[in-house]
């Protein structure tokens, strides 16, 4: 009874959690949506891109697991096909013993044999073959029919993968489509650049609007209460996985004038599409776009220590997703309006940036 409680008060915390986070994720868009029809299309953009993209992913996964299924079941029918052959062979065997003592029928054996001990040898032969033959005959029906189900799921199975991947061909048409077009939509937002005065203010701007999200979400995140499952992140200090390997673009607590917003942060470069997995265990809290910063994913991993990834190409979890530590969670890019492509992360306890190199391996 008292785990059941404790089960529902958890739920009841968790669903409060994702009502906040939706309340803050309201709360962004509105703000977002004063910026410039260039900002608003760039983020209609990239987020579409992010969708196709985990589409394309899901699909490819699932036409893998497909594929690995339907070597299984080539298998399956391999065997039953041999193990066919070979009950043919026993059946034709036994059929043809059967034809040969048919010419001695039961009948006929009772009124040659004298001795009792034959008679009784014979009639037992007879029921013997009677009986084996009955087994060898179910057993081959069994085979056959295993096959045939066999053989069904191959065909709908390579019916599926054909449907898939007329349904990735166009997924893919879809994203290079997105592409040039957010391609159009930045060559046209850096002509419209402003001084390095105006830009650097700009993002001082951003980094602001991200610093009260954060905070927002660091309520939202104690007020739940959520326990994670797994060890402290504490415990795990300098031994972190990377979110992905690259070389760092800038010094933490530096600004530069060539990466505005990394300052809280590191900047690593890496090439469009790498995979980007979560440093430890924990909860996804934010998943979406943000002025500035791309697309964005947080995790919560507990006593207050959050991580962030963003200027993602795309983001494979969502709002109250459990994400495992090194599991895949977005793709790294160059969202957000940013020149040059890489992941910006960034690790935080109750609201305060920590330098990364102290906690990654």
């Amino acid at each position: 009874m008292l785990a059941a409680n404790n089960e529902q008060k958890a739920q009841q915390r968790m669903q409060q959690l994702q009502k906040d986070i939706g309340d803050l994720q309201s709360w962004l868009n509105k703000a977002q949506n004063k910026a410039s029809k260039l900002q608003q299309s760039l983020r209609t953009n990239e987020q579409s891109i992010s969708k196709l993209s985990k589409a394309i992913k899901k699909n490819q996964q699932a036409s893998q697991k497909s594929t690995n299924h339907l070597a299984k079941l080539q298998q399956q029918s391999s065997h039953f096909q041999d193990a066919l052959a070979e009950q043919e062979q026993q059946l034709s065997a036994q059929l043809k013993r059967q034809y040969q003592q048919g010419q001695n029928a039961p009948g006929n054996v009772l009124l040659t044999l004298d001795s009792p001990s034959a008679l009784a040898r014979n009639m037992a032969y007879f029921q013997y073959l009677n009986q084996a033959s009955a087994e060898q005959m179910a057993a081959y029906r069994q085979t056959l029919n295993s096959l045939a189900l066999v053989q069904q799921e191959q065909s709908d199975l390579t019916l599926e993968l054909q449907q898939g991947a007329q349904q990735l061909q166009t997924q893919q048409q879809q994203l290079k489509q997105a592409k040039t077009q957010l391609s159009a939509n930045l060559k046209t937002l850096n002509n419209k650049q402003a001084s390095k005065a105006q830009t650097l203010s700009t993002a001082k701007v951003d980094q602001q609007q991200a610093q009260q999200l954060l905070e927002q979400i660091q309520v939202a995140v104690a007020k739940a209460n959520i326990k994670v499952a797994g060890s402290p992140m504490a415990d795990a200090k300098g031994q972190l996985p990377w979110p992905l390997k690259g070389k760092v673009l800038n010094r933490f607590g530096v600004s530069q004038s060539a990466y505005p917003l990394s300052q809280q942060g590191w900047l690593i470069a890496a090439p469009e599409g790498s995979d980007v997995v979560a440093i430890h265990g924990g909860q996804v809290v934010f998943s979406d776009w943000l002025k500035g910063y791309g697309l964005v994913i947080i995790v919560d991993h507990g006593d207050g220590f959050l991580s962030l990834y963003g200027q993602n190409q795309a983001l494979y979890l969502s709002v109250g997703d459990t994400a495992a530590a090194q599991q895949l969670i977005a793709s790294s890019g160059k969202s957000g309006g940013n020149t040059r492509a890489g992941l910006y992360f960034s690790l935080r306890q109750q609201g305060k940036p920590l330098n990364p190199k102290q906690w990654l391996q």
